[in-house]
C-alpha cells in the first residue's frame, strides 16, 4: 500500500472513501457521445464477458430462481385457502337459510359470510377484505371450472397471474368450449409470459364464441361514449368508447406524429448548440433567434398527449366538413387488420374473428367495411395445420419482406417482448458486414432497446424456421420464441395437381394457392 502522504490531515477518510471519490471523478469527467455505437465494427455480438462477474450473476439468478418457486407454492397455498373460504361460506349460509328465514337473500346472506370469513385473513395479512372478497370467488371459479390448473399451479409451472388472464375472459366462452379454452391457454401459459398469456387468452375466448363476439360488440359498440375522470392539481382523464380498430390506428398515428416531432425538436436543438459553440469559439455574437431559442424538452409521451389534444380542440370533424358522407375515414395510421378470407367472399360462411395486428380481436362487421374500402389487398398465406405464415403477396420485394417478417413476428422476436412488429426495427441476425444475407430467414424484428442488447452484449439468437428463434443468453441458458399463429388453426385442403413427387411449395415465388 502507497505510504500516506504526511501533508494529508489524517481524517480525511478510510480507503473507501477515497474510492468513492475517485468513482465520482470518473463519472463526472466521462462525456458520453449522444449515440454510442451498438455494435462492433463487423456487426457481430460480443463474446460472453470473462470478468468474473458471471459467477456472481449466476449465483443471484439462482437465488431469484428460489424466492419465486417458494413466491408461487405460496400463491397455490392462498389459492386453496381461499378456495376452502368460499366452500365454507356456502355451507354456512346453507345452515343458516335452514335453521331459520332471513330477510336477506340466500345471494345477500353469502356475501355477507364470506366477507366476515376472509376479513380474519386480511387483518393478519393486512390486505382489504374486499379484495380478499374478489380473489376467493376466483379461486373458486379456478378450482371448480379450471381444476387442470391446480397441478401446474402446485408445480410452479405457471402463476396466478398467469391464470388471472385465464379467468378475466373465461366468461365470454361458451360452456361446452370451455375446456378446450382451459386446455389450450394452460399449454400456451406454460412457455410464455403473463402479458403474452394475457393476449392468447382474449383471442382464443373471441375465436372460441365468435358468434357471440360479433352479438357483443355490437351490444358495446352501442353503448360508446364519452366520459372524464377529475383528478387532484387541476388534471382528467378523458375516456372515449371505440372499436379496436380506430383505437389502435388513433395510437399509432399519435405515436408516429410525436416521434417525428420529436426527432425534429432533437435537431433543431443540437444545431443550436453547435452555432452556440461555434460563437463562443470565435467570440461573436449570437443570432437574435438564438439568442431567443428555447429547448422543447417534452418527452414523447408528453408530444403524443398534446398533439391528441391539439387535434381534438383545433381540428374540424369530417362529419361536419363533408356531411353528405356522414364522417368518412381519413385514417392513415398503420395498422394491419387480419380477416380470414372465406369470410371476407362469403358472409354467411362460418364466422371466425378477424384481428388487428394478429392479436387484437375486432368485429369481423367493422373489418368488413373497413376491406370495402381498401386500395388494395395483401394476400396472407397461413399453414394449414399450425396457422403460421408462409408468404405475403405484394408487388415490390423489399415491401414484400418486411411485410412477409411483420406479419410472421408480430412482436419483437426477444424473449417475452411484446413490442408490436411495426415499431421495432429489422435485424440481420448474422450481420451483413460479417456476410450475413438480407433474406426472410435471415432477418426478425427486434424493438429498439432489444436490438441494442443483441449488440453490445452476448445475446446471440438463430432462426429456426417458421418463426421460431432459439436465444442463448450469457450466462449459457437456452430459449425458445416463437409467434402465435395468425390463421385459423384448421385443416384446409387445396389441389395438388402439377406437382411431382419431388416438388414443393414456395412461398417466396409460388403465387398463394387461393
Amino acid at each position: 500500500m502507497t505510504a500516506p502522504n504526511p501533508a494529508t490531515p489524517a481524517d480525511n477518510g478510510s480507503d473507501d472513501d477515497q474510492r468513492d471519490l475517485s468513482r465520482k471523478r470518473d463519472r463526472e469527467a466521462f462525456k458520453p457521445t449522444r449515440h454510442a455505437h451498438r455494435n462492433q465494427p463487423d456487426g457481430t455480438t460480443p463474446e460472453p464477458e470473462t470478468d468474473g462477474i458471471n459467477d456472481h450473476v449466476r449465483t443471484h439468478r439462482d437465488h431469484y430462481l428460489d424466492g419465486e418457486r417458494l413466491a408461487r407454492l405460496g400463491e397455490f397455498q392462498k389459492l386453496t385457502a381461499l378456495a376452502g373460504a368460499y366452500r365454507d361460506a356456502v355451507a354456512r349460509t346453507e345452515l343458516q337459510v335452514e335453521e331459520r328465514s332471513y330477510v336477506a337473500s340466500y345471494d345477500d346472506l353469502f356475501r355477507l359470510n364470506l366477507r366476515s370469513i376472509v376479513a380474519d385473513f386480511g387483518i393478519k395479512t393486512n390486505e382489504s377484505d374486499a379484495a380478499l372478497v374478489n380473489r376467493a370467488h376466483d379461486a373458486h371459479r379456478l378450482t371448480t371450472n379450471h381444476h387442470t390448473w391446480l397441478a401446474p399451479l402446485r408445480d410452479g409451472a405457471v402463476t396466478m397471474r398467469h391464470a388471472r388472464a385465464l379467468l378475466r375472459y373465461a366468461g365470454n366462452v361458451p360452456d361446452d368450449r370451455l375446456d378446450e379454452y382451459t386446455r389450450k391457454v394452460l399449454d400456451y401459459a406454460r412457455t410464455a409470459t403473463v402479458s403474452q398469456t394475457d393476449t392468447y387468452a382474449r383471442k382464443l375466448a373471441a375465436d372460441l364464441a365468435a358468434p357471440e363476439f360479433e352479438e357483443a360488440f355490437e351490444h358495446e359498440y352501442a353503448k360508446r361514449r364519452v366520459t372524464i375522470d377529475d383528478h387532484d392539481f387541476g388534471m382528467s382523464t378523458i375516456h372515449i368508447d371505440v372499436p379496436t380498430v380506430q383505437g389502435h390506428a388513433i395510437v399509432d398515428l399519435a405515436d408516429q406524429q410525436a416521434r417525428a416531432l420529436h426527432t425534429e425538436h432533437e435537431t433543431e436543438a443540437e444545431e443550436h448548440r453547435e452555432r452556440v459553440r461555434a460563437a463562443a469559439a470565435t467570440g461573436t455574437d449570437l443570432s437574435p433567434e438564438d439568442a431567443e431559442f428555447v429547448e422543447d424538452t417534452r418527452t414523447l409521451r408528453q408530444l403524443q398527449t398534446d398533439l391528441m389534444v391539439d387535434t381534438l380542440l383545433t381540428a374540424t370533424p369530417q362529419a361536419i366538413v363533408d356531411s353528405p358522407t356522414a364522417g368518412a375515414a381519413r385514417v392513415t395510421a398503420t395498422v394491419s387488420v387480419v380477416i380470414p378470407v372465406m369470410n371476407l367472399i362469403d358472409p354467411d360462411a362460418p364466422r371466425e374473428v378477424a384481428t388487428v395486428d394478429g392479436m387484437n380481436p375486432c368485429s369481423m362487421t367493422e373489418a368488413r367495411e373497413i376491406a370495402a374500402g381498401a386500395p388494395c389487398f395483401q394476400r396472407i398465406l397461413t399453414d394449414p395445420i399450425t396457422g403460421h405464415v408462409l408468404t405475403v403477396d405484394t408487388r415490390k420485394p423489399t415491401i414484400e419482406m418486411r411485410r412477409f417478417l411483420q406479419v410472421r413476428d408480430q412482436t419483437c422476436v426477444f424473449p417475452g417482448c411484446r413490442r408490436a412488429a411495426h415499431r421495432s426495427e429489422l435485424d440481420h441476425i448474422t450481420p451483413w458486414a460479417a456476410g450475413g444475407k438480407t433474406s426472410v430467414d435471415n432477418q426478425a424484428h427486434l424493438c429498439r432497446q432489444h436490438h441494442i442488447l443483441k449488440h453490445q452484449r452476448p445475446w446471440r439468437y438463430r432462426h429456426l424456421g417458421n418463426g421460431v428463434f432459439e436465444w442463448e443468453s450469457p450466462l449459457g441458458e437456452i430459449f425458445i420464441t416463437r409467434a402465435d399463429p395468425v390463421g385459423p388453426q384448421r385443416p384446409v385442403f387445396r389441389p395438388a395437381d402439377g406437382l411431382g413427387e419431388n416438388s414443393a411449395y414456395d412461398p417466396t415465388t409460388d403465387p398463394a394457392p387461393f
